[in-house]
């Protein structure tokens, strides 16, 4: 793909504007820190944007049993223009005490302030009570339940746009579901249009917002449902906009693994490992290795202009046509965020590593890119696996640097993951199954030397 490709990517696929006012709404999507999580059919958005199918809004006048509730509704959010609201993620993980087996919910939330005169957020990530990720940011378009909290909720409201789409209960309240916006989008993999909803839930009692969610005919899409734990509309001025100043350089981690000994595992944590011995639910320890993460960062410079535009184009696009377009950009990586685009420059500098000891209890099987020559862990057989690191890693997946209190296993990823601290080493174990996990997280004890 050469330049003249490119530039005509970004004609047909971007309107015209200049650089003080673009249209972000595909970047916000793809590229925020911080994701909703789509129903399926958005990803068909891109053929509309495209010109291929023409997108429908649909908008429903008043009627006469749902003019109360939606004037109701109305009524209990205020008028200012800075939105503080606290929503907590619909998937999270589950606390387990291993002694009493009790359990309880552990989720995902996101704070935001979002001052809509002056375009600014301040986004607070956390996993259970442990801050995961913390920015103030300047936004070319606000989030997506952003905007459908602090204006389109509103505006929905006070147009007429707004519709009542039926009762429900969250969380043991009563609530009714209203729509403040709707789509009909197309769905390759039928060919046919699909109503796509955003539907905001108010309480049978106060009429204030306590979920979120986005439909597709009707249906709750998996994985979009938030509950709204805080909602306020504040003052002119009010609000948190004060954080530590953001690290907008690249972050690049790798990762790779080496057999080991297992006299050698004492000396990579600094302490006796946690080991479930040489055998343990009829499977065998079938390899012990030594596991390397590394992460650097690398300077960034914004860019903008017709190499902005360029990159911005290339978000529109998927798979190996997106990567594609980027490689044509030229040599450097191109980064889109919410507050622009980055181009990398300068050398990559390692600055951090974490080495983990990883115990593999199962069957080992020949390798076939090395034509056999090497046994790997067969990972679709019965297996547990164990890793072990001296302090918590902030990249585990979903969780990050959340610690379970001792004595207790988090279970994430499906139930098929669990996380724990026991004396000091912080432990992550996979296993087929739930049960799985907690076996072995009842079974780990010090490995002797």
């Amino acid at each position: 793909m050469n330049d003249r490709h490119v530039a005509e990517l970004v004609e047909g696929l971007t309107p015209d504007y200049n650089e003080r006012s673009g249209d972000w709404e595909a970047v916000l999507h793809d590229a925020r820190r911080r994701r909703l999580r789509r129903w399926p059919l958005r990803a068909a958005v891109a053929f509309a944007v495209s010109g291929a199918v023409a997108v429908a809004v649909l908008a429903w006048p008043f009627q006469g049993q749902q003019g109360g509730v939606l004037e109701r509704a109305l009524a209990a959010i205020g008028d200012g223009p800075v939105l503080h609201v606290v929503l907590r993620d619909e998937v999270g993980g589950t606390l387990v005490d291993l002694r009493s087996g009790e359990r309880q919910p552990v989720h995902g939330e996101n704070e935001v302030w979002y001052d809509i005169d002056r375009g600014l957020v301040h986004s607070i990530s956390r996993f259970g009570d442990v801050v995961q990720h913390e920015e103030v940011y300047e936004p070319k378009e606000p989030p997506t339940e952003l905007r459908a909290l602090a204006r389109e909720y509103r505006q929905a409201l006070e147009s007429g746009t707004a519709r009542v789409a039926g009762e429900g209960v969250v969380e043991g309240e009563a609530v009714t579901w209203i729509t403040i916006r709707s789509e009909l989008l197309p769905d390759v993999a039928d060919g046919r249009d699909h109503e796509w909803a955003q539907q905001v839930a108010v309480s049978g009692r106060t009429f204030r917002p306590v979920a979120l969610r986005e439909t597709r005919d009707g249906l709750p899409g998996p994985g979009t449902g938030q509950r709204v734990l805080e909602l306020g509309l504040l003052p002119a001025g009010a609000g948190d906009f004060t954080t530590s100043e953001a690290d907008r350089r690249e972050r690049v981690f790798s990762q790779g693994r080496e057999p080991i000994a297992l006299e050698e595992a004492h000396a990579i944590l600094g302490r006796a490992p946690l080991w479930l011995g040489r055998e343990h639910a009829g499977l065998p320890l079938g390899a012990v290795f030594r596991e390397t993460t590394r992460s650097g960062r690398r300077e960034e410079i914004r860019i903008t202009g017709a190499e902005a535009l360029a990159a911005l184009a290339c978000t529109r696009l998927r798979g190996e046509e997106a990567g594609r377009c980027f490689r044509a950009l030229g040599r450097h990586p191109v980064t889109v965020r919410p507050d622009g685009v980055y181009k990398s420059s300068g050398p990559l500098v390692w600055d951090d590593e974490q080495q983990a000891v990883v115990l593999f209890y199962g069957t080992l099987g020949d390798d076939p890119s090395t034509y056999r020559k090497d046994s790997v862990p067969l990972f679709d057989r019965p297996h547990v696996t164990i890793t072990e690191t001296a302090a918590p890693s902030t990249l585990r997946r979903g969780v990050g640097a959340y610690v379970p209190s001792e004595g207790s296993v988090l279970l994430a990823a499906g139930a098929r993951t669990g996380f724990l601290e026991v004396g000091g080493v912080h432990v992550s174990i996979e296993a087929p199954d739930e049960e799985a996990v907690l076996v072995a997280a009842r079974s780990l004890h010090p490995m002797p030397k």
